[in-house]
C-alpha cells in the first residue's frame, strides 16, 4: 500500500505542477529540452564525462520523482525532503568528480613547471617544452589539454590562443598560473630565456601552494572519516535493529509520531549534521 500511495502521490503532484503551468508556445518546450541538454552537455564535460547528455539529462529529471516517492514510503513529510535529494544527488556526484580530478591534477604542477623550466632552459620553443611536457606528465586531464593546444597547433592556431581557451576550463589555480604565464608569454612573443625567468619566479609559490594543500588535506583526513563513521551510524543502527527485531521500531513506523515527527526530524538532522560538517572540513582550491 505504500508503494501504491507513493505512486499516487507522484501523479498527483505532476498533474497539479502541470495543471499550474500557463499554455506555452508550441517551440517552448523544445527550447526548454534544449537548454537542459546544453547543461547536461556543460557539466559532463566540466567532468570530462564520456556520457550521453540525454542519459545524464534524464536521471536529474527523474531523480526528483524517484527521490519524492521514496521519502513518501519513509514519511509522508519527508516527501519534500526526497525531493530535494533526487534534484541534488546527480549535479553533486559530478562535482565531487570534478573536484577529485581537480585535486589529482593540482598535484602534478610542479612537475609540469619543472618540464616546462628545463625545456626552456635547454633552448627548446615554446612548442618543444609543451611537447616534452605533454608526454612526461601522467595525469589525463593535463595530458587532454596539451593534447588539444598541440593538436590546434597543426591548424595554425597561436599557442597562446588555445592556451587561452584549456585555461577556461581549468579549476585549479596552481595550473592556471601556469597556463597563464605561458600564454602571456606566447602572446607577446617572448625569448625562451625570459619565458624561463618567469616560470622561475612563480615556481616557489606553485610549490608552496601544493604543500600548503596536501598538509590541510592530510591533517582533515581524520576529520573527514569521523564525520562519516558519524554518518552512517545512526541509519546503520537504524536497520540493525530493523534486521533484529522490528517490534522495537512499532512505534517510529505505526503511530503518528513516529511517522510525522521522529522519523522526518532523524532525516533532516542526518542531512544538515553531514552537510555542515563536510563544509568545515572541505579544502578549498
Amino acid at each position: 500500500m505504500d508503494l501504491v500511495g507513493a505512486g499516487c502521490i507522484t501523479l498527483a503532484v505532476v498533474a497539479l505542477a502541470l495543471g499550474l503551468l500557463r499554455p506555452v508556445r508550441p517551440g517552448a518546450a523544445k527550447a526548454w529540452a534544449r537548454r537542459q541538454l546544453d547543461r547536461a552537455g556543460h557539466d559532463l564535460a566540466a567532468a570530462r564525462l564520456d556520457a550521453s547528455p540525454r542519459a545524464y539529462a534524464g536521471i536529474t529529471l527523474a531523480g526528483p520523482l524517484v527521490g519524492a516517492a521514496l521519502g513518501w514510503l519513509v514519511s509522508p513529510v519527508c516527501t519534500p525532503f526526497g525531493f530535494a535529494i533526487g534534484l541534488l544527488a546527480p549535479r553533486l556526484y559530478v562535482r565531487s568528480l570534478v573536484q577529485a580530478q581537480t585535486t589529482r591534477s593540482e598535484a602534478q604542477a610542479p612537475h609540469l613547471l619543472h618540464t616546462l623550466t628545463t625545456q626552456l632552459s635547454g633552448g627548446a620553443t615554446y612548442l618543444e617544452a609543451l611537447r616534452q611536457a605533454r608526454q612526461q606528465t601522467t595525469d589525463p586531464w593535463i595530458r587532454d589539454d596539451l593534447d588539444a593546444v598541440l593538436s590546434r597547433f597543426l591548424l595554425n592556431v597561436p599557442l597562446d590562443v588555445s592556451l587561452a581557451d584549456i585555461r577556461g576550463r581549468v579549476r585549479s589555480r596552481n595550473l592556471g598560473l601556469i597556463l597563464d604565464t605561458m600564454a602571456m608569454c606566447c602572446a607577446n612573443h617572448l625569448p625562451a630565456s625570459t619565458a624561463r625567468l618567469l616560470l622561475s619566479e612563480i615556481a616557489g609559490t606553485v610549490q608552496f601552494n601544493v604543500y600548503l594543500q596536501q598538509e590541510v588535506r592530510a591533517r582533515a583526513a581524520g576529520q573527514r572519516l569521523q564525520v562519516w563513521l558519524l554518518a552512517l551510524l545512526v541509519p546503520g543502527i537504524y536497520l540493525y535493529f530493523r534486521l533484529i527485531d522490528p517490534e522495537l521500531l512499532s512505534v517510529v513506523d505505526h503511530t503518528d509520531l513516529g511517522r510525522y515527527v521522529l522519523l522526518p526530524a532523524a532525516a533532516v538532522l542526518e542531512g544538515l549534521g553531514l552537510y555542515l560538517s563536510v563544509r568545515v572540513t572541505r579544502l578549498q582550491q
